[in-house]
């Protein structure tokens, strides 16, 4: 979209300080604009501030086609006040009738979308950054990256911030107005950030960025968290930082109904209503204070129902926004396996009475202190009848791209406590590669729950391949209550090897990427008696528009040394057991039309056999509708008692939005272990950014009929609970 040159003209040089004498951006550096008056945030790029700027235009590709120009301009200007930083984005296209827009829920899908990010090193430190993400119909996500990583769960992060859209003839265009308040910068007159932008082309898988970072720094997405890599934005002089205080409190109301006993017809309602309340304090430009009162998550999306088909605990990933915000900065540990801190252990049983979360950074030091007491009722906060739990985490920058770190846990309770101290070390070379340890041990008031773990790891990577193994150890009594392990008494030696080489597209333009991928595992107790061990074998094509299609091979050995119940009423005897399995999966583009992913696979199964089917189905049938229904079916055939049975969880998913304000999504789930319907639905109405009125309905039916071909709703389905939530929230700047 051109910009008015009536109004350049007219306005050029009349309330404008410092556009005069600008340099041009480089290659990597760039000077912000100082402005009087602030632009309208209207995603249409027409006021005269913006003609007076030399824009940013020489993006890269990183995707599909790593070095080479985008195939479509772009041109990016950048300006600020005292109070915010801002961004007008021209992204030129020959086909905008084929831009892909159609997400509107905040923190969704937006990867689907022809998108954006900006991403600010505000402390130039070279490995932690804020990243903003939005859609081409203005629709926002957020994330912080922590020391060069990033994951879906950095996406946790709500900011405050305003971005506006317009599709036109000749693409689209955005404004964005980012606060200086929502950001943690050192003191000082005059500033600089490192600077990472980026442009999607959904249709064409195309991914450009500025400065240029290349796949020898991951894949396109994970590039975006080469912090080392960033640009410089220069010019930031006299920001005002404000008072830094939000406030949100919240009232909620609401009642449920539970039935204690399935013969039961009738059940009581009981009611509900409370208030409480967040506070968020910068109490420097390098601290903030997080408080909160009676925390309440009615809010929180539903978890999704998983089988367990395995003798180790399965993994729910945390979605309460308390404990999401920076919490890159309290990981310990391997993600998902053996955690030091696992903030889902923090009032799952009993309320959250009062809580609070102390981060900051000082110079080449990140320090974070959370502390939460836990109880049945507010009337028992730091009485004997409620739990303290903290946690201390410290993280330096030792060299230009390594961290040495600690962490501190402590859960007490009426006198008995379990603590939990670990270090950490990570050194980052050459571009995506890295040496990684680290060390935990437990003290508990009962001996029984002390014990040590540890790991050692090391990843060689670059663009066509890597070489990655590490040894981890696990103690039989290794037991932070604030953590997760899943496996303990264990000493496990892991090496993958990958090749993933560049087809040309000028070759075969349909495939875009090969992947060969070999990984052997062998995992012993700590009496030195092998435990487990797998070899697998894979191989995969990626093609140039995000199909892609993999098969595998394993041979996995298990010894047994005590029984386990695969379920209630059958028993996995101890023994020793070797068995192969053969799999295939692939899945279509998610961000067109119509879209599906599947796979299947089959071999031995302690003993027996075992076939897994998956598959989901998802329509984007508009902005305003997206349904997505998915299906896992197990079929066990065990030489045991009660072997032979099937294992299907069943899930339809509804994400319905009238605009970026106001959408609601339902999960309805099924189960055939529990017999249970599940239905979780959520409506979101952002009455004012960064406020929120939610209304939650959960519902859960027990399917009691035996002969389920002769199904009737009236006699077969009985009500387990219904519940119904009313939260209002309101967040307040000072």
């Amino acid at each position: 979209m051109a910009i008015r040159p009536e109004l350049a003209l007219g306005q050029a040089g009349q309330n404008q300080e410092g556009t005069v004498g600008v340099s041009p951006p480089t290659a990597n550096e760039v000077t912000a604009v100082f402005v009087n008056s602030a632009p309208r945030i209207d995603g249409v790029i027409d006021e005269a501030i913006w003609q007076q700027i030399p824009p940013i235009t020489e993006l890269t590709q990183i995707w599909p086609e790593d070095g080479s120009p985008p195939t479509e301009a772009s041109e990016i200007r950048i300006a600020y006040d005292r109070d915010n930083l801002y961004f007008a984005f021209v992204f030129h296209d020959r086909e905008p009738h084929l831009i892909r827009a159609k997400n509107l829920e905040r923190g969704g899908r937006n990867d689907r979308d022809d998108h954006a990010y900006i991403s600010l090193d505000t402390y130039q430190d070279n490995r932690n950054a804020y990243l903003f993400e939005m859609n081409a119909l203005g629709t926002q996500d957020d994330a912080t990256i922590t020391d060069e990583g990033l994951t879906i769960d950095s996406f946790s992060w709500d900011a405050v911030f305003r971005s506006e859209t317009q599709i036109t003839d000749d693409g689209w265009t955005m404004e964005v107005s980012i606060p200086f308040r929502q950001l943690r910068f050192p003191k000082g007159d005059e500033l600089e950030f490192g600077l990472m932008l980026s442009r999607m082309i959904n249709r064409k898988n195309e991914r450009s960025m500025w400065p240029a970072i290349g796949l020898e720094f991951g894949n396109s997405f994970t590039a975006l968290a080469a912090v080392s890599q960033y640009g410089t934005l220069k010019g930031l002089k006299n920001i005002r930082r404000g008072k830094n205080i939000e406030i949100k409190p919240y009232i909620i109301a609401g009642a449920q109904k539970i039935r204690e006993d399935l013969q039961f017809e009738e059940t009581d309602t009981d009611f509900t209503r409370d208030i409480g309340v967040d506070v968020k304090y910068g109490v420097t430009s390098n601290v903030t204070l997080d408080l909160s009162v009676n925390t309440d998550f009615a809010q929180v999306e539903a978890d999704n129902v998983q089988l367990n088909l395995s003798r180790f605990s399965l993994f729910f990933p945390e979605k309460r926004e308390f404990f999401l915000e920076r919490s890159g900065l309290f990981e310990h540990g391997n993600p998902r396996s053996t955690q030091t801190f696992f903030s889902r252990r923090i009032g799952l049983s009993e309320d959250i009475l009062a809580g609070a979360r102390m981060t900051g950074q000082f110079d080449k030091l990140a320090v974070g202190v959370l502390n939460i007491e836990t109880g049945d009722r507010i009337g028992d906060i730091f009485g004997s009848q409620s739990a303290n739990n903290t946690v201390a985490r410290v993280r330096a920058s030792v060299l230009p791209r390594a961290t040495a770190g600690a962490i501190f846990t402590n859960l007490s309770r009426n006198g008995d406590y379990n603590r939990a101290f670990g270090v950490d070390g990570q050194i980052r070379f050459w571009s995506a590669s890295e040496v990684s340890a680290w060390v935990s041990t437990v003290s508990d008031t009962d001996p029984d729950n002390e014990d040590v773990a540890g790991h050692a790891g090391f990843q060689l990577r670059n663009d066509i391949g890597g070489v990655r193994g590490s040894f981890t150890s696990v103690g039989k009594n290794y037991r932070p209550a604030l953590g997760f392990v899943r496996r303990r008494d264990m000493r496990r030696y892991f090496l993958n090897g990958e090749y993933t080489p560049l087809v040309s597209l000028s070759a075969v333009p349909v495939i875009r990427r090969l992947n060969f991928e070999v990984e052997g595992d062998y995992i012993e107790g700590h009496d030195g008696e092998k435990q487990s061990t797998e070899v697998g074998l894979q191989a995969a094509i990626l093609f140039n528009r995000r199909d892609n299609i993999g098969f595998n091979f394993s041979r996995a050995f298990e010894r047994l040394e005590g029984s386990f119940f695969i379920r209630p009423d059958a028993e996995i005897v101890a023994g020793e057991y070797t068995f192969n399995q053969y799999s295939v999966r692939g899945e279509t583009d998610s961000s067109r039309r119509l879209f599906f992913q599947g796979g299947a696979s089959t071999g031995g199964f302690f003993g027996g056999n075992r076939t897994d089917l998956n598959g989901s189905v998802g329509f984007r049938q508009s902005r305003h509708l997206n349904v997505e229904v998915g299906v896992d079916h197990s079929i066990i055939d065990l030489p045991i008692a009660n072997g032979e049975f099937t294992a299907t969880t069943i899930s339809t998913s509804l994400l319905g939005g009238l605009n970026r304000k106001l959408f609601a999504k339902a999960l309805i789930q099924y189960d055939n272990f529990s017999r249970d319907i599940q239905a979780n639905i959520r409506v979101d109405w952002i009455h004012t950014p960064g406020s929120d009125l939610f209304l939650v309905f959960n519902t859960s039916y027990h399917l009691s009929g035996d002969n389920e071909i002769l199904f009737d709703p009236r006699r077969d389905l009985l009500l387990n609970d219904r519940v119904g939530v009313l939260k209002l929230t309101y967040l307040v700047l000072l």
